[in-house]
């Protein structure tokens, strides 16, 4: 009988003590049962043979697989959410910077109110540029960094960064969950895209020391919005409120040796571009 893989996702029954740490449960939701590890079992995904680092698992005649593992496979991103006991299958992640086409026409916005907040989305959370108008528009990046579909829904152009939003009204309309504020996360510079914590740690002291300073008895305050990395490696975009205009500036990190010859990093370079003349005089 022929099924389809994400029917077979219904493997989903799954043994959750190798994906996850899935806490202490209640007693009167455990059931012990005597099942039988089969490592013996070949798993072909689309045609391909697979190694699973757990094997499956048999059951009263049926098979039980890995959910985070099969779900890798599969292109899905798996999330566990412990507070409510809840597993989280999304589709396959969009890419960072879809291809746009030369006859795509968007909304123009500009950029009035915009902050960063992290939000906690079917299992995960995630850095989001939001840009408050008459409504509140997110940035398409992030979405697509949460695995939200947005095809066919109507699309912003920001008018300095050029970079695209989509509209809370728009995404009303396909969220498959309301997004909520994650009030676990207290980052007052909040960075996308990167993990390493020298690299984080170095950029945001370097953002921390240039928030205010003076040039020939001129104040210069900066007010930090969202960096964001950028495919070249330790290069990174960051945009900004200083003096009342927008400003996007790329940082590079430079690798040095500190104590004891551990990596070190600084940056290195930086250019910074008033966005907000450069495109009107454009």
């Amino acid at each position: 009988m022929r099924m389809t893989k994400w029917t077979k996702v219904a493997v989903l029954g799954t043994v959750m003590g190798t994906c996850f740490t899935a806490g202490v449960y209640a007693q009167d939701v455990l059931q012990r049962v005597d099942a039988y590890l089969r490592s013996d079992f070949n798993v072909v995904v689309d045609g391909r043979k697979v190694q699973l680092a757990n094997p499956p698992l048999i059951y009263n005649n049926a098979s039980y697989l890995p959910v985070k593992e099969l779900g890798g496979f599969l292109g899905a991103n798996v999330n566990w959410q412990d507070s409510t006991k809840t597993i989280y299958i999304n589709p396959r992640i969009n890419p960072q910077q879809p291809t746009e086409g030369n006859e795509t026409n968007y909304t123009e916005i500009v950029l009035q109110y915009p902050y960063p907040q992290y939000l906690d989305y079917r299992g995960g959370t995630y850095p989001v540029l939001v840009n408050t108008t008459d409504q509140a528009y997110y940035r398409l990046q992030d979405l697509n960094r949460m695995g939200v579909k947005t095809d066919g829904l109507r699309k912003a152009k920001e008018k300095y960064t050029q970079d695209i939003y989509v509209s809370e009204e728009e995404l009303k309309k396909i969220w498959a969950e309301t997004p909520q504020i994650s009030y676990l996360v207290n980052e007052p510079i909040v960075i996308t895209g990167e993990q390493d914590p020298l690299k984080l740690k170095t950029i945001r002291e370097y953002v921390q020391s240039f928030r205010y300073y003076e040039i020939n008895k001129k104040p210069y305050m900066t007010s930090p919005i969202i960096i964001d990395a950028l495919p070249e490696l330790n290069t990174y975009s960051y945009l900004l409120t200083e003096n009342g205009h927008f400003y996007r500036t790329t940082l590079k990190l430079s690798q040095t040796n500190g104590n004891n010859n551990t990596p070190s990093y600084v940056v290195g370079s930086s250019s910074k571009e008033d966005i907000e003349v450069t495109k009107v005089n454009n």
